[in-house]
């Protein structure tokens, strides 16, 4: 199967050598017959020779008991439904926190980035709030723009965005509002689902390569380029390099 891996994000064709999983189940005695209780696991070790970390996730589920035909009573094995998860549900236990942000983002941004990706399972909406403040964090550092709103520092940036990139931050913008807002109609619910925060990580994690990292390489790039016009120049005028002072006299 296609995977990528959360670590480095090499994309991967996994063999059957590459993970492990399983699961165990319990039936209480004393509970019904759709209140099995059940875990599945699953381990993957990164197939690239750069990584070879793991990644754990763990599922909690309800599950329904097995019968014998004969005389309806319970096996002892329980058929897990997916459709019905409980208490953590899904929680992937290694690494803590996807393919992190880079070091020349703020800590602040990190926090918020990493706390997001912690809770994405948990509480779908909060997670989408604290990508927006991670959002809101990056603009306000990296474009030096401090303004009363977001879509205010939004706007202030437009110019220098891509249309596409614009619109997703502004797409980013508006469903974490749906976290920090309530509606006005409090009868109206709207949800920001699991996998719909995933995209806005992945969103912080463009900016992230778009913004910092690439704005470090350049960086990078034109001081090797300083460094070695200032060598070359110094090999070809050597006597506009200063001697050593001659030793003082006793």
């Amino acid at each position: 199967m296609s995977w990528v891996c959360p670590h480095c994000g090499t994309v991967a064709t996994l063999q059957s050598s590459d993970y492990e999983h399983g699961k165990a189940s319990e039936m209480i005695r004393t509970a019904p017959d759709n209140e099995g209780i059940c875990f599945r696991w699953q381990a993957i070790r990164c197939p690239s020779k750069s990584c070879g970390k793991y990644v754990v996730d763990l599922w909690t589920e309800f599950g329904v008991a097995v019968k014998y035909p004969s005389n309806g009573q319970r096996t002892g094995e329980v058929q897990p439904d997916r459709t019905r998860p409980f208490g953590l549900g899904h929680v992937r236990i290694e690494p803590r926190v996807g393919a992190p942000l880079s070091p020349h983002v703020p800590k602040v941004v990190k926090d918020d980035y990493e706390e997001a990706y912690l809770i994405k399972d948990l509480s779908p909406k909060a997670a989408a709030t604290l990508c927006r403040r991670a959002l809101q964090g990056m603009i306000r550092d990296f474009w030096q723009v401090t303004r009363p709103t977001l879509a205010q520092e939004l706007k202030a940036i437009e110019a220098q965005c891509d249309a596409d990139l614009y619109a997703a931050m502004m797409g980013l913008k508006g469903i974490g509002n749906i976290g920090a807002h309530p509606e006005r109609d409090i009868n109206l619910v709207v949800d920001v689902e699991e996998g719909e925060v995933e995209a806005l990580l992945e969103l912080l994690r463009i900016l992230d390569k778009d913004w910092y990292v690439a704005k470090a390489n350049k960086a990078a790039s034109l001081a090797k380029v300083v460094a070695l016009g200032a060598a070359k120049a110094a090999a070809q005028n050597p006597s506009a390099v200063a001697s050593p002072a001659p030793p003082a006299l006793p």
